[in-house]
């Protein structure tokens, strides 16, 4: 059966132009372990979101592939595997030439950029998904401490991250007093305490060795209006150790666990 489809192939390829003689080579061998992994289905189904289709001569032969480029009547087609074939357009189907002639490769990439799943795409790069819960047009979500689940406004312009302090009280955290004074926030001045968590669990990301400002909070809770209520802010520092990405159309923010 292998031969068999091997013969087809080498048919079909006589029919195309490879860039060198070592890459139709290449092709050959590429072709026959995609046949022996059965690699073919899931690179056809994965192509149909990233530009690639069936492409047929007029021999009838065809070639999963997508257009690259094109340039005057040749048109440039990649196969799964990476190799690149340079075709003149006439030994197509009409089809095929109607749809090279409408093919834009702007046009191609915004729709290859919009048919990407950021959760796919980040969680092969060791990220997870934070969901975030908008509330009064702001953004929150769950960190817990010490056990206990609170509720964090993600503020990006917070140079750093707080907690309240009567919350870190209720925790029983250590807090070293007087580290600075803070006002103009939102709230009236005060003095800032500095607490350090050995872990902290942000949505279902643990980090470690986590220092956060402890402050009064009340002031800028109640300056939010419309009941908003929330236990501390997360702010540029976490974000930064954490990688942070956020997708507000979404509502998620994807963290890079600890390694």
């Amino acid at each position: 059966m292998i031969r068999a489809d091997r013969e087809e192939y080498g048919k079909f390829c006589s029919m195309w132009t490879p860039r060198s003689p070592k890459n139709r080579l290449i092709t050959l061998i590429g072709f026959g372990l995609m046949l022996c992994t059965g690699g073919s289905s899931t690179a056809q189904q994965a192509g149909e979101n990233t530009g690639y289709r069936t492409f047929t001569n007029k021999a009838g032969k065809t070639i999963r592939a997508k257009v690259t480029d094109k340039k005057n009547d040749i048109v440039h087609l990649r196969m799964s595997n990476g190799i690149t074939y340079r075709v003149a357009t006439g030994t197509l189907s009409q089809s095929d030439q109607e749809f090279i002639d409408s093919w834009n490769p702007a046009e191609e990439h915004r729709a290859r950029l919009q048919a990407v799943d950021l959760k796919e795409l980040f969680s092969a790069r060791g990220f997870k998904g934070v969901p975030l819960k908008l509330q009064n047009n702001q953004s929150l979500l769950e960190i817990t401490i010490a056990g206990q689940r609170l509720s964090f406004l993600l503020d990006t312009g917070a140079q750093s991250s707080v907690i309240d302090r009567t919350k870190a009280k209720d925790l029983k955290l250590d807090i070293q007093e007087n580290v600075g004074f803070a006002g103009g926030i939102g709230g009236p001045a005060g003095p800032i305490g500095m607490a350090f968590l050995p872990l902290i669990t942000v949505g279902s990301v643990p980090k470690k060795n986590v220092t956060v400002a402890v402050l009064d909070l009340s002031g800028i809770v109640s300056g939010q209006g419309k009941s908003t209520k929330f236990d501390g802010i997360i702010g540029f520092d976490l974000l930064e150790d954490l990688e942070a990405v956020i997708d507000y159309k979404g509502r998620v923010m994807y963290l890079r666990e600890d390694g």
